[in-house]
Parts: C-alpha cells; structure tokens; sequence
C-alpha cells in the first residue's frame, strides 16, 4: 500500500471514530435505508407516516414480520402515546392504527434533526465539494460491490491478521467482523 492509499484509510478510520459522524450516519440509515429495513418501532412510525390508517394485518404484509410481533410492537407504541387506535367505523372488531400527534411530531422531529446534522457535517464543504465527494464515494462503493465477492472469507482473513502481520492474537481488536477496534496508537 503507497502512503497515499494508507493515509485515505487512516483519515477514513478517523472519519469513523468520530462520535458525532457515526451517529449522524446511524440516524440517517434508520430514516432513509429502505434496503435494509428496520423492524423495530421507527419502521412502524415511518409506515404510518405514510399511510393515515392501517391496521394490524396492514403493517405485518408492509413490513413482513410476524402478527405477534406487530401487536408487540403496536402495543409499545401506544403506551408511549405515538399512536392511536380506532375501532373501523365499517366494521368495528377492525382497529385501524395511526399517528398521534406526539407520534408525528416525533417524526418531523427526528427528520429535522437528522437534516441539520447532515447540513452541520459538510457544512465546510462547498456544494461543488459534496458532489465530487458523493461521485468519488459511489465510485468506491461500485468498485467494493465488485470486488467484494472475491475477497477472502472470514476464515482466510482471521489466518491473514493473526499470522501474517502480528497484530495481537484477536483479529477483532481491529474492528473485523462485529469485533471493537481496540485503540492503541
């Protein structure tokens, strides 16, 4: 690796270290990543969000998840008072679901936080910047996604890591695979 290569991947290591990046990026994904949905209770919120009412049978068809784990979650919602039911005035063993106002205002909220931190983090780039930023960043993403699948398996990278560089006898004190980076500059 030339110094060039190495020093990206130091100043993207400190990228990563910085509470206030990571958190933004968390938050961001928790909104916006519909690739990778989350189950949890904001998925629900977002649903609502969009649609006025739904019911029980509604979310586990959007959402793909159990009965019993949509009324778990419905029921946490609504003991936070974020979401209200109401029994269908077409048929009233029927209980549509919807935002409360706490529950949208949690949202538009969330959602405002979410793009003051994003405007706050590149804030010191110029528009121009941000845009060869985000072309260089999808060229990087393009160019992983293609080389990803012939990389080495975990199995050959945990050999490369204890034997070949002597970095400690756990792989994972350098973030590899779920590991936590161990911190010893």
């Amino acid at each position: 690796m030339t110094s060039d290569t190495q020093n990206l991947i130091n100043l993207f290591g400190r990228l990563f270290q910085q509470r206030t990046f990571m958190s933004a990026v968390l938050q961001s994904s928790r909104f916006d990543n519909h690739h990778q949905p989350n189950r949890g209770q904001l998925r629900v919120l977002q649903l609502l969000l969009k649609h006025d009412q739904l019911t029980n049978s509604d979310i586990v068809e959007a959402l793909d998840i159990r009965p019993s784990s949509v009324s778990v979650l419905v029921n946490k919602l609504e003991e936070a008072g974020l979401i209200e039911r109401v029994a269908s005035t077409e048929d009233k063993r029927v209980m549509l679901i919807s935002l409360s106002d706490k529950g949208r205002n949690f949202i538009n909220t969330a959602h405002d936080f979410k793009n003051e931190l994003s405007e706050d983090l590149f804030s010191s780039l110029s528009t121009e910047e941000q845009q060869q930023l985000a072309g260089i960043l999808r060229k990087l993403l393009g160019d992983l996604d293609e080389k990803m699948p012939n990389w080495p398996d975990e199995e050959r990278m945990r050999h490369y890591f204890k034997h070949h560089h002597d970095f400690g006898r756990d792989f994972r004190n350098f973030g590899f695979f779920g590991g936590r980076p161990n911190n010893r500059d």
